[in-house]
């Protein structure tokens, strides 16, 4: 069983033939693009639909029909809904003992969650309710797969290289990159270094949840797509950081004013905010990653309805 420090990001082709012998799993969109089907392949529900314990329970089962064992393989060909999923039935399944190919084919995969070994469904309408880590992986990145999304697709991607962006400006988008391709590729590898510091979110780790507690409140309430509802989180953490005074008005503006210009912002209700009375980083407080420091940190609900809804 590989730990995530074996974990390696690979920068090809992705050709059917060579799985031939292992077992596939996409959804019915991504197989209808690219003619993905056989024997060895299985079919999700598109989208956040494939995040159910009732999907991956069928997964288990096709596992077992397909006699897995320690010697085999399954890739995950899609985005991250695929990837949360596939993921968390190969780590309950026979505890884990199945190998796992990422192959990410949206940008908001390929650059983030793709990478890190972090995997959940959804349940009674909560976002990853119930998950694990499983680092028996690796990911395959073909860039080939970006000339099939739509703008939307793209969009939502570019919300989480937004985030990044945040995280190490330095790093990441001021040594020349300007492909999309490029970006995601660098970002990938930001987040595995970061994942292998810090495997399970004890403490470095926890700045990619930046934009993510309020994001997710906003996917789920507005149904919006993963990438832009971070971007809008971003937005409103940002706002949050000022208010509380973690950093300069210069700061804020700055970055608040740049999302504004790249992402359409919903406003934030009351209703809205309440779901973030759920998120798995909460104890004694809304667990909040804040600029500009990006560490952990928590504060009452009363407090940021206070400062947000005012």
């Amino acid at each position: 069983m590989k730990n995530i420090n074996d974990w390696t990001i690979e920068y090809k082709p992705f050709n059917l033939s060579d799985y031939a012998h292992d077992s596939v799993v996409t959804d019915e969109n991504i197989a209808q693009l690219y003619e993905i089907d056989g024997d060895n392949v299985f079919l999700l529900p598109r989208g956040e639909q494939a995040k159910s314990l009732e999907w991956v329970e069928k997964l288990c089962k096709w596992f077992l029909q397909r006699k897995l064992n320690a010697d085999s393989r399954v890739v995950a060909v899609g985005g991250g809904s695929i990837g949360d999923t596939v993921g968390f039935a190969c780590s309950i399944y026979k505890r884990g003992i199945v190998r796992l190919l990422h192959v990410p084919t949206t940008l908001l995969a390929m650059a983030d969650s793709g990478v890190g070994g972090k995997t959940a469904v959804n349940m009674c309408g909560v976002k990853n309710a119930v998950g694990s880590y499983f680092f028996n992986c690796d990911t395959l990145i073909d860039a080939c797969f970006l000339g099939t999304l739509d703008e939307e697709q793209l969009k939502s991607g570019k919300g989480e290289l937004f985030k990044y962006r945040m995280l190490s400006d330095d790093a990441l988008f001021c040594d020349g990159l300007t492909r999309i391709e490029d970006l995601a590729v660098s970002c990938a590898k930001y987040k595995l270094e970061i994942c292998k510091n810090d495997p399970f979110c004890e403490k470095e780790r926890n700045k990619l949840n930046f934009g993510h507690t309020i994001g997710h409140a906003m996917e789920l309430a507005l149904n919006l797509p993963h990438g832009i509802a971070v971007a809008n989180g971003i937005y409103y953490e940002t706002l949050l950081a000022r208010a509380l005074g973690l950093c300069e008005k210069g700061y804020a503006d700055f970055w608040s004013e740049k999302v504004r210009k790249e992402f359409e912002i919903q406003p934030l209700t009351e209703n809205i905010l309440n779901a973030v009375l759920q998120d798995k980083k909460n104890l004694d407080g809304i667990g909040f990653v804040l600029p500009p420091r990006f560490e952990l940190m928590r504060v009452s609900f009363d407090k940021v309805k206070a400062l947000l809804l005012k």
